[in-house]
């Protein structure tokens, strides 16, 4: 059995090569380092159980999730483009014609991001 050490925050902790190996790969993907992409599912893994959720429990409503979410037409990406456009457009309008400030389009204003709550989340 091998073992690895990754430091995070100047903390180091022992998991093993495989689990390492596997964080490294799929961190790759998403832009993250093997230890924040460690960091992230122990983090998901404490919203799991804070929920007061088993893993049973998630792969069922995933499972469910992706049933009821088989039947809906996915947008294409031209269609999400085309709407993202759309409300650019909008935004600036209403920035221009003063209806709107800078600050209220932004997402990162004012700690809009910071004060949002998603919806069902215990965050």
């Amino acid at each position: 059995m091998q073992i690895a050490t990754v430091l995070m925050s100047s903390k180091s902790i022992r998991i093993h090569t495989e689990l390492f190996e596997r964080a490294r790969a799929h961190g790759e993907v998403v832009s993250r380092s093997a230890a924040q992409q460690v960091e992230h599912w122990a983090r998901l893994g404490a919203a799991v159980e804070a929920a007061g959720l088993t893993v049973t429990d998630v792969v069922e409503m995933l499972r469910s999730h992706q049933a009821s979410s088989a039947s809906l037409s996915p947008a294409s990406e031209q269609e999400l483009w085309s709407f993202k456009r759309a409300q650019q457009s909008q935004d600036l309008e209403a920035v221009t014609a003063r209806r709107a400030s800078n600050d209220q389009m932004s997402w990162f204003a004012g700690g809009k991001a910071k004060a949002a709550k998603l919806v069902g989340s215990p965050y």
